[in-house]
C-alpha cells in the first residue's frame, strides 16, 4: 500500500500548459509551441501559441477526450454530439457570445447505426429561447460536414470520434479538433472545412 502511495498519480483532467510535441498542418508542414488548457466552468478555454499562428477556443471534455473548437473571430461555436444507436443526438454548444453558458439540442429521424443523413433538431439557449430546425451531416474521408437550418443558416466541420461528434461552425473561418488525454500526453487531430485531410499534434503536459 505504501509503495502505491508513492506512485505519481496520473492526471486525467486536460487543464495545465502543454507543448507541441509534434505536429503537422493539413499540407503537412511541421510547427511547435504551446497550449493552454483553462476551466471555466462546465467547459474549457483553449489557447494556441504556435509557429503557425495563435488562437483562442472553447472546448468540452468528455470519456478522456477534449473536443475543441476556435475561429479566427468569435463569430463561432462548438458542439459536441453523443451518438445514439437509435438514431438520435444529443448535443451541447457553446459559442463564445454566450460567454461560456452551455446550450442544449436534441435531433431525431436519424438512421438507426449512421450517422451521416439528415435530422429534426430542437433546441434550448438561454440567449434565443427555443428552436427547431433541419441538421445535414455528410462525411467526406475522415471529416464531416454539418449544416442546420434554424431560420438562419450555419455550416461546420466535424470530426468523429468512437460515439462523439465535434463540430465547430460559423462565420469565424472555424476549425474542430480532438485530444485524447493520456495522462502527460495528449493525441489530437483537426479539421478546417473545405478540406478532406486531418492535422495532427502530439501534446506534452508541462504543469
Amino acid at each position: 500500500m505504501l509503495a502505491l502511495a508513492n506512485l505519481p498519480q496520473v492526471k486525467t483532467s486536460p487543464a495545465g500548459t502543454w507543448t507541441i510535441a509534434s505536429a503537422k498542418t493539413i499540407g503537412g508542414t511541421p510547427y511547435s509551441g504551446t497550449v493552454q488548457i483553462d476551466p471555466m466552468g462546465n467547459i474549457y478555454t483553449v489557447s494556441w501559441l504556435t509557429t503557425i499562428g495563435d488562437y483562442t477556443g472553447l472546448a468540452f471534455f468528455e470519456d478522456g477526450y477534449l473536443f475543441a473548437g476556435c475561429g479566427f473571430n468569435e463569430s463561432y461555436g462548438v458542439t459536441v454530439y453523443k451518438i445514439n444507436p437509435d438514431g438520435t443526438l444529443d448535443g451541447k454548444w457553446v459559442s463564445p457570445f454566450n460567454k461560456g453558458v452551455v446550450d442544449f439540442e436534441k435531433a431525431i429521424d436519424g438512421t438507426p447505426g449512421q450517422l451521416e443523413g439528415t435530422y429534426k433538431i430542437s433546441g434550448s439557449s438561454l440567449k434565443i429561447g427555443n428552436y427547431q430546425g433541419d441538421l445535414e451531416i455528410r462525411k467526406l474521408n475522415e471529416i464531416y460536414h454539418v449544416s442546420w437550418s434554424v431560420g438562419v443558416e450555419y455550416g461546420g466541420v466535424g470530426l468523429r470520434t468512437n460515439d462523439w461528434l465535434v463540430v465547430a461552425w460559423g462565420s469565424g473561418k472555424p476549425f474542430c479538433l480532438t485530444y485524447e488525454i493520456q495522462g502527460y500526453k495528449a493525441r489530437g487531430r483537426w479539421a478546417v472545412p473545405h478540406k478532406l485531410a486531418v492535422g495532427e499534434e502530439t501534446l506534452e503536459r508541462i504543469c
